[in-house]
């Protein structure tokens, strides 16, 4: 690999006075005295810095070092920025598009640098000391990409040309110069686990093929070190799996993503890497060991930190489909390719399903067009308003507000050039209506709930459900629903998470109690 398309080198600056300024004396007291109370400020600092840094012409020994000494303040930058990116669904605001900017631009610079670094080191014969740092240098520009991939996913973005071309080149380069399987240390801050070239490499694989648009912005960061636990159970081949049905296939020579191909030539083909899930699929037959059972996958747009660091029963049940080769679809609900009216969230739906004529605009629905027959395609004017997970209702434009269909996103794309969010979704009823609900708490009051009614066909029987918003409710409570005009008691039973903050229950019809009658007392004579 003697070039890299998208690393691309600046021209260097031949000052040998400035080379002090990245000596570890002198480089240890910048790092300390950055202003780690104003991270705007600590990340301007860092990526003016990098910049500067990298135009300076010095020794690779002097190089690697100083990157090893900003890499701990770089990751903490850039787990901020990241934090700050998932805080909110799509649209995005421009502030967040500047933040992607500025948090590219530092993973780019950073991973440049260790390219510089690497270029150098493989222009001869690699010894036995340079053979370190070359492990070392190659496997942080593989993990630089790879965080290039990852902050573009989280964004819903498509991946900047020549970033997999880049990687690719970089995990045959490893092969070649034989450090694809060096173990190198990471940071505290990223993982205590050591890693190898080929580790990293196969980890981003993982989690392209996992599908991204179908994954929360939370779920990214979780699935990808997740993938860093298991991705030893997936090898990398040089030719077909047997007993893979569908073959996953990484073009080393070409800017693709890896991708899945039911059948493959027959001719031997150096540049072809194919992924054996043989282990893997073997493992996941005993999923309880991998997940976290305490947490379901949609219960909270912004929960809190997985600390275990294990995905739940859903979101792995997810991975394995993708893993499969098992694509991502939505319902083909738009083959008549007419426009949409959609309204987000269940109080926005149950607003519009309460009222019987139109009242006039109340900014409750947008107007949505349709990409293909799976998937809608709007530009939105309000940000942060969609993402997988969110609870969506539909409607055509020619029908009335309340005849609405229901459905849970389960893909969003983001359309740089235009700006378009285009969305999948599951489908969860062709016909919903707006219902409330008490429930008695401890002192006797009945508190209104909203709740959207809808029923499906299962096999020969219809059930009926309820979706909420409310945590509270539990499998065998009994609730009184109010329904066109009438109210009843209503059991409910198989609690299910199905989008962001929104559970579904079976509901069955009870009978009334009857109220004991109280015998009425005697009264004494009235004219007496």
């Amino acid at each position: 690999m003697k070039n890299s398309f998208f690393l691309v080198i600046p021209t260097q600056q031949n000052n040998p006075q400035r080379l002090k300024e990245f000596e570890a004396k002198a480089l240890q007291h910048w790092v300390a005295e950055l202003p780690t109370a104003n991270p705007g400020l600590a990340t301007r600092l860092l990526h003016d810095f990098l910049i500067d840094f990298n135009t300076v012409e010095m020794s690779t020994q002097l190089r690697l070092d100083a990157l090893e000494r900003l890499s701990p303040s770089i990751h903490v930058i850039e787990d901020y920025l990241r934090s700050r990116l998932i805080k909110a669904g799509f649209p995005k605001e421009e502030n967040d598009k500047k933040i992607l900017t500025v948090l590219i631009s530092i993973e780019k610079e950073s991973t440049i640098g260790y390219w510089m670094v690497l270029k150098e080191l493989t222009k001869r014969n690699v010894g036995w000391f340079q053979g370190k740092n070359a492990a070392l240098a190659i496997q942080r520009c593989i993990k630089g990409l790879s965080s290039i991939i990852v902050s573009h996913f989280i964004m819903g973005m498509p991946i900047p040309d020549w970033v997999w071309i880049d990687l690719h080149s970089l995990y045959n380069l490893s092969v070649t110069i034989k450090n694809s399987t060096n173990k190198v240390a990471n940071d505290i801050s990223q993982s205590n686990k050591p890693s190898s070239p080929e580790e990293c490499y196969r980890q981003i694989l993982l989690l392209s093929l996992a599908d991204p648009t179908g994954l929360m912005q939370k779920e990214l960061l979780l699935v990808y070190s997740f993938i860093e636990t298991i991705g030893s159970l997936v090898g990398l081949k040089r030719e077909p799996v047997n007993g893979q049905s569908i073959q996953c296939i990484v073009l080393t020579d070409e800017d693709k993503a890896p991708y899945y191909q039911f059948e493959t030539s027959a001719k031997n083909d150096s540049a072809m890497l194919y992924l054996d899930f043989t282990k893997l699929f073997k493992a996941l037959k005993q999923k309880e060991k991998l997940i976290n059972a305490a947490e379901a996958r949609f219960s909270s747009m912004h929960g809190l930190k997985n600390d275990i660091g294990k995905p739940s029963a859903e979101l792995l049940d997810y991975l394995e489909q993708r893993w499969l080769g098992v694509d991502l679809q939505g319902v083909p609900f738009f083959s008549d390719r007419t426009d949409r009216y959609i309204a987000v969230g269940l109080e926005s739906t149950h607003e519009l399903q309460s009222e019987l004529e139109f009242v006039g605009e109340k900014d409750l629905e947008f107007l949505v067009q349709s990409a293909s027959d799976r998937l809608l395609s709007g530009v939105f004017t309000k940000t942060g308003v969609l993402s997988v997970g969110s609870l969506v209702s539909f409607r055509k434009t020619d029908s009335p507000e309340h005849k609405r269909s229901l459905g849970i996103v389960n893909k969003v794309i983001v359309d740089k050039q235009s700006g378009r969010i285009n969305f999948g979704m599951q489908l969860l009823a062709h016909q919903s209506i707006a219902v409330s609900y008490v429930q008695l708490d401890e002192s006797g009051k009945d508190v209104p709930q909203k709740g959207l009614f809808y029923s499906a066909k299962e096999l020969e029987y219809e059930k009926s459900y309820i979706i909420t918003d409310s945590f509270m409710l539990k499998d065998d409570d009994v609730i009184r629903m109010f329904m066109n005009n009438e109210d009843f008691p209503v059991v409910l039973s198989n609690r299910k998470n199905v989008g962001l903050g929104y559970w579904q229950f079976e509901c069955r019809r009870v009978a009334e109690k009857s109220k004991p009658i109280s015998a009425q007392a005697k009264k004494g004579y009235d004219f007496i």
